[in-house]
């Protein structure tokens, strides 16, 4: 078997403080490096949300400027084409005014209107998109679309059936209400149907025709010139270092990109070194509710092949189907973070540096005074293990000397504790033991009288809770008096208290502590002396008491018996009341079963003497009465079988069947007089009439019975052999009627101090409680126990029945 080598507990402490220490030490390594770890990365997320902040808002700066800068130049777009227009329509107009009045004296209205379709018809401008229109405000009728002469001649509701819109009916309103006005509108031409073409044009009133007159452009034209534009100087934008616009339409084609090789690749292609495809998320953003948003992701750089981070931000510009972005690269905070880092690794050095040489002095420091400390305690430790050792072995305290330490003087009190609560479980041991083995010896003291048993009771007590005195009370139902029926001083033999003032009654308010406790119905416990004791109020002790306990104990609902003892050394605690209430219990339940026993046995007697009467008077009755009358009666049909036998002799043979007939009704009432009263018993002793029962059973029965007698009859009485003759006649009986036996033996052996008896059969036998199997057996048990005998009965399906009775002969 391997021995390890224990370390002692004075060097203990030494080396536990070098493991805390080196835990110590590991643990506030690992807490503040990973304090340190949580600053930096604070310190780098606080730079990194700063930076992107900065960088999400120039980027969208940008972004917002690229926005503004197209609908700046669309509203000049729009500013230029609409004065355009009106300086068209002016014209126009002015040539309409000058062939009206130069022919409105020569032409009709129709023929003027003729000369001016002509004449403006013509006339074009903005490589051929601008063009004129004219129209009669009242009957909508259209004279003039130089763009599409197909709708010249149509009325305003042909137009609206056309175009789907009432643009005639607009127009007219306009010159009605303002006499001139702008007027936007989607045409569709005939040649094709499904497509609009979205105009603007300013028509103006011509009142000496009932005209309206327009000057129209294709805006389409004007937009994808804008959008050109636009394209052309997105493409040089830049802003900061390396900051850039680009565009896409939302079908993903790229429109313009700092490298030119992207435009017209799709943007849903562009994906980073990562495999992120930063260009689905452009697209997605766009199309998306907000038509806005961030993105960031990583490409390389021409300039030293790396990876660098990007961050852009991209929207819709829905009134063109255009997604706009501005990019940048986010440099300057990965250089801040890096410098950073640098920054933090260059402090976390010093820092661990310094922390290393601190602990390791304060490492020596302490270590020198756990050492010092550690021979001390084994000094202390010597002196203690040698005064815990002696403490041990001979149940002595360790006294307060040559201890230095405060756990020391712990440790002596804990030890000086052990040992009482050694001494006192001792004790309680002791006490259970005692109070087991007196329940014990009261189950076993049944020949005792109650009176002894209370005795032997009442002395355990005052054993067990170590007093000087002690009583037993007994309490009426009503409980209204008490009853000494025991007193015991210890260290004396006589019991006293039976005789003289204490076998007398007291009513409880009399009753001195025995009373009150019955008047407090619970257990009373007095450890200090009363100021002024009088005899009243210790009774029944005698002399003067300085504690006292008196335990009541109830038996349904109500105190039956109260003990109390006085002056014991120390004071009366639960532990005592616990003990006497168990012991009290038990010798209470004791008594009860006694008490029942002997109420039992008592009934039993009796009722077996009322029986064993009746019968008897049964059978004298049978003998005597009714054996007579039928004896009388035999006689007569003797005589009269007699006197017809000579002149009858049929009625008389008919008379001699009578006769035989009333022989067997004597011989049954014979058998059944002395089956109820055992005249062969009383008159001539329990052997003959054993002997007549064999006869009658061999006769009956036609089993062969074997029947041994030994010793003579003097010793048994006469009530004994009575019950012995039922008993032997019931099991005779039993075993020939259920058992069906060959043979039947019965044994008798009287001697001086006792007799036996035993029945044997042949027969079928039994498995089970034979009590449990009629009335017979319960009358054998009973009538055993009235003359203080005791049967048994041995028996099983293998075949064959004991039954033995075995007592005292003697009454």
């Amino acid at each position: 078997m391997r021995v390890f080598n224990k370390i002692t507990l004075s060097s203990a402490p030494f080396y536990t403080s070098l493991v805390v220490v080196t835990s110590l030490a590991f643990f506030i390594s690992i807490f503040w490096a990973i304090t340190e770890y949580h600053a930096y990365q604070e310190s780098v997320d606080n730079i990194r949300k700063t930076y992107e902040t900065q960088y999400e808002v120039r980027v969208k700066e940008e972004l917002n400027k690229v926005v503004q800068l197209i609908d700046y130049r669309r509203q000049q777009s729009v500013l230029r084409v609409e004065l355009d227009i009106r300086e068209r329509l002016q014209a126009a107009y002015t040539i309409a005014s000058h062939n009206f009045r130069l022919y409105k004296e020569e032409k009709t209205i129709d023929e003027i209107r003729s000369i001016i379709v002509e004449l403006l018809r013509p006339i074009r401008w903005n490589n051929g998109r601008g063009y004129y229109f004219a129209g009669r405000v009242q009957s909508g009728l259209i004279d003039l679309f130089a763009d599409e002469p197909f709708f010249e001649g149509k009325t305003a509701a042909q137009f609206e059936k056309i175009n789907g819109l009432d643009v005639i009916g607009d127009i007219s309103t306009i010159v009605k209400d303002k006499e001139a006005g702008f007027y936007r509108y989607n045409l569709v031409k005939p040649e094709f149907v499904d497509q609009n073409f979205l105009k603007i044009a300013f028509v103006k009133y011509f009142p000496p025709l009932d005209w309206f007159i327009g000057a129209a452009i294709y805006s389409d034209d004007l937009e994808e010139s804008l959008q050109q534009e636009v394209l052309e100087r997105i493409q040089n934008i830049q802003f900061g270092k390396d900051g850039e616009v680009f565009s896409f339409r939302f079908d993903g084609t790229i429109l313009s990109n700092q490298d030119q090789r992207m435009v017209g690749r799709s943007v849903v292609d562009l994906v980073d070194n990562e495999g992120f495809k930063y260009g689905q998320s452009f697209l997605d953003l766009t199309l998306s509710r907000g038509n806005e948003g961030y993105v960031h992701y990583s490409v390389h750089r021409d300039v030293d092949d790396m990876l660098h981070q990007k961050l852009a931000f991209v929207g819709a510009y829905e009134d063109w189907g255009w997604g706009l972005g501005a990019a940048m690269f986010m440099d300057a905070m990965e250089k801040t973070i890096a410098a950073e880092t640098e920054t933090y690794r260059r402090i976390s050095f010093k820092n661990v540096f310094a922390f290393v040489a601190l602990f390791a002095i304060a490492v020596v420091f302490l270590l020198l005074s756990t050492f010092f400390y550690s021979l001390k305690i084994k000094q202390g430790i010597s002196l203690f293990t040698d005064f815990f050792r002696e403490a041990a072995d001979l149940k002595v305290k360790i006294p307060l000397e040559d201890l230095v330490f405060r756990e020391f003087e712990d440790l002596r009190r804990l030890a000086n504790k052990m040992v009482e609560h050694r001494i006192k479980n001792e004790l309680l041991l002791h006490r259970d033991e005692l109070r087991l083995d007196t329940l014990l010896r009261l189950g076993m003291m049944e020949k005792y009288s109650l009176q002894e048993k209370y005795d032997f009771i009442l002395r355990r007590i005052v054993q067990i809770t170590r007093s000087e005195e002690g009583y037993l009370a007994l309490v009426n139902v009503a409980q209204t008096h008490i009853t000494i029926c025991s007193y015991i001083v210890f260290n004396e033999q006589d019991v006293m208290g039976r005789d003289g003032e204490l076998a007398f009654s007291r009513t409880v308010e009399e009753g001195g502590l025995p009373g009150g406790a019955v008047l407090k119905r619970t257990a009373v416990i007095s450890n200090s002396p009363a100021p002024d004791q009088q005899e009243q109020d210790v009774y029944p002790y005698c002399s003067s008491i300085s504690r006292h306990l008196d335990v009541p104990i109830y038996n349904d609902g109500k105190i039956v018996v109260v003990a109390g003892v006085c002056n014991n050394s120390e004071e009366y605690d639960n532990t005592d009341i616990r003990q006497m209430t168990m012991l009290l219990e038990g010798m209470w339940l004791h008594v009860l079963r006694q008490c029942s026993e002997e109420e039992l046995a008592r009934l039993e007697r009796q009722i077996i003497a009322v029986s064993e009467e009746e019968r008897s008077k049964i059978g004298r009755d049978l003998h005597d009465d009714l054996g007579s009358h039928l004896t009388g009666i035999e006689l007569l049909s003797k005589v009269l079988e007699q006197q017809l036998s000579a002149n009858t002799p049929e009625r008389s043979k008919q008379v001699g069947t009578i006769r035989n007939l009333i022989r067997d009704a004597i011989e049954k009432t014979r058998r059944l007089s002395h089956g109820l009263y055992p005249v062969h018993v009383v008159e001539y002793g329990l052997e003959s009439a054993i002997e007549e029962l064999v006869v009658e059973v061999e006769k009956m029965f036609k089993v062969h019975f074997d029947f041994s007698w030994t010793g003579g009859e003097e010793s048994l009485g006469k009530n004994s052999a009575t019950h012995l003759h039922y008993i032997i006649r019931e099991a005779v009986f039993n075993a020939v009627r259920h058992g069906k036996p060959h043979n039947i033996e019965v044994l008798v052996r009287i001697e001086e101090d006792g007799f036996l008896v035993k029945i044997v059969d042949d027969g079928k036998g039994f498995e089970g409680t034979p009590a449990a199997r009629g009335l017979g057996f319960h009358t054998m048990k009973y009538r055993a126990k009235a003359i203080g005998a005791e049967l048994a009965i041995n028996s099983d399906k293998s075949g064959g029945t004991i039954i033995t009775v075995t007592g005292e002969g003697v009454e």
